[in-house]
């Protein structure tokens, strides 16, 4: 542990200025997305919106993504990220502090769709952004570090909006208030919560400005057709692991709050512990992306993790005994999250400079569109089994072995391309 924290060190101040800067301001977007992340699901459930309505809506964030995620990264391929970043945080904190006011189904879903979109156009260019400004020696941890600071202030996040949660309902209600009563107190204090969240978000902004952003020289820009023919065989070997990841996070992932609520009867205040235990690990399991990364390689590192998650997805199906799900649901966030900066980095190596925006948007395409389809087909599954969690467990754990073959199969010849040319 001493020598890993040496190295994260002396890794911090090899870290170019426009690098840490976007660091400090990635604290308080992962403080915002925790308390949305975290509670959106419970919120549109206490406002009393069906299994499927709450699909839908969770389903149309992602919808944000896959539509804007593509055109985003060309566009964006050859400008300065400053601006970019201070506009999505903006206008995606502004759609958090509007959404409590909003009623209507069709008006969330909107909104929703729009705050997905701006994460969307934030999330495209960090990857590329960080290559740029990280050296050889230093990437690995610096990539590691920009996923762990999100989970770490998500802890953070999670824990203040589950406490005040619970700290207002216990202002507003009776000891002997009715279910409805407990409902309604549960979404107004969680609306509160949101546009918090949405407050912060957009503080965001004020450090994102001041990141300077040196391009370095590309070729003339071409057409994206002309772009994806000439290395579509690198686009493709990223893309196909990604959308079964995808698909099966999807599917499953969004409804895990209402799961520890109906499964274990979790208060919102024990749910917002359970998160931010679960970012605790989260966060363990990311600064040590680099020491994985060491022993097994990109690909095997990544397969590896992906294959140690399905064992505790297969408990959280079976279990109903609360401290093994609590356990299984910590130590699954913990191995699949730690794959997001070994994946990151092995794909901006992979991937010539020209191309870099444009793989990072095809990846957040496909990974919008498994969140897609998978939260509305899974809100129904849920409608039509009477709850039955365990068919979205199940459903998961099938994708992601799929994915971890083709991962396997599709990368490692990347991989090894990459130890080649720097032998």
């Amino acid at each position: 542990m001493a020598s890993l924290i040496r190295n994260y060190q002396e890794h911090w101040r090899l870290a170019s200025k426009p690098a840490r800067r976007y660091l400090f301001g990635a604290v308080l977007m992962g403080f915002a997305q925790a308390v949305t992340w975290s509670l959106l699901a419970r919120y549109l459930d206490a406002r009393g919106f069906t299994k499927g309505e709450v699909g839908s809506i969770l389903a149309s964030d992602a919808l944000g993504k896959t539509l804007i995620a593509l055109p985003a990264a060309l566009w964006l391929a050859r400008r300065s990220v400053r601006r970019t970043f201070m506009v999505a945080a903006c206008l995606g904190g502004g759609a958090y502090f509007a959404m409590p006011f909003v009623e209507p189904l069709w008006g969330l879903r909107a909104l929703n769709m729009f705050a997905g979109m701006c994460l969307a156009v934030h999330y495209v260019v960090i990857a590329p952004f960080l290559f740029r400004h990280t050296g050889p020696r230093e990437r690995a941890s610096i990539f590691g570090l920009a996923e762990a600071i999100r989970t770490t202030a998500s802890v953070v996040g999670a824990l203040l909006a589950g406490l005040l949660v619970s700290y207002l309902m216990g202002m507003w209600l009776e000891p002997d208030a009715t279910a409805e009563l407990l409902a309604k107190a549960e979404a107004d204090a969680t609306g509160y919560a949101i546009m918090a969240a949405g407050l912060t978000s957009i503080l965001a902004a004020l450090v994102y400005r001041t990141i300077s952003d040196q391009r370095e020289e590309l070729p003339e820009p071409q057409p994206f057709w002309s772009i994806a023919a000439q290395h579509r065989g690198v686009i493709a070997r990223f893309a196909l692991p990604q959308l079964f990841i995808a698909a099966g996070s999807g599917f499953c992932i969004p409804f895990l709050p209402l799961y520890f609520k109906d499964r274990f009867g979790f208060a919102p205040d024990a749910w917002g512990q359970m998160f931010a235990g679960g970012q605790v690990l989260m966060t363990f399991g990311l600064l040590a992306s680099p020491w994985i990364l060491s022993k097994l390689g990109y690909v095997r590192s990544i397969v590896f993790i992906e294959l140690a998650s399905l064992p505790f997805f297969l408990m959280l199906a079976l279990t109903m005994n609360m401290p093994l799900a609590a356990t299984a649901f910590l130590l699954r966030g913990a191995l699949m999250n730690s794959t997001h900066p070994i994946h990151k980095n092995l794909m901006m190596n992979a991937t010539p400079p020209q191309v870099r925006e444009v793989q990072t948007g095809i990846n957040a395409t496909l990974w919008g569109l498994g969140w897609v389809i998978g939260p509305q087909v899974g809100g129904y599954v849920l409608e039509g089994s009477g709850n039955d969690y365990s068919l979205l467990m199940y459903t998961t754990m099938g994708c992601y072995t799929i994915a971890a073959a083709l991962t396997y199969v599709m990368l490692i010849p990347l991989e090894r391309c990459i130890q080649g040319e720097s032998a």
